[in-house]
């Protein structure tokens, strides 16, 4: 059985509301095939001893302003004009499955 169906893509692109033909699910087959054969090939690489990094350069930066706290609204002023709240959150109705 494969990793990714063609039933999979159909799925997903109707999910997020696409429309998907079966020559574009093959294409995207194929390049996931590919994709999967990378990240196989990343697993291979040996990082003993390879501190972790949050961000891929070593410079610090050094052009952001400090953070300064000035006026902070209360969460009743936040949230007064807020259509709707709940959990004293601003509710949205939902958009995407």
């Amino acid at each position: 059985m494969e990793k990714f169906s063609t039933e999979y893509f159909k799925k997903l692109a109707h999910d997020i509301m696409f429309d998907i033909s079966d020559e574009e699910v093959e294409e995207l087959k194929n390049e996931f095939g590919k994709l999967i054969t990378q990240i196989e090939g990343l697993k291979e690489i040996n990082t003993d001893g390879v501190e972790d990094m949050v961000y891929p350069f070593e410079e610090e930066t050094t052009y952001l302003r400090e953070d300064v706290v000035d006026t902070v609204l209360s969460q009743k002023d936040a949230l007064e004009n807020a259509k709707s709240v709940k959990a004293g959150h601003v509710h949205v109705p939902k958009v995407v499955k």
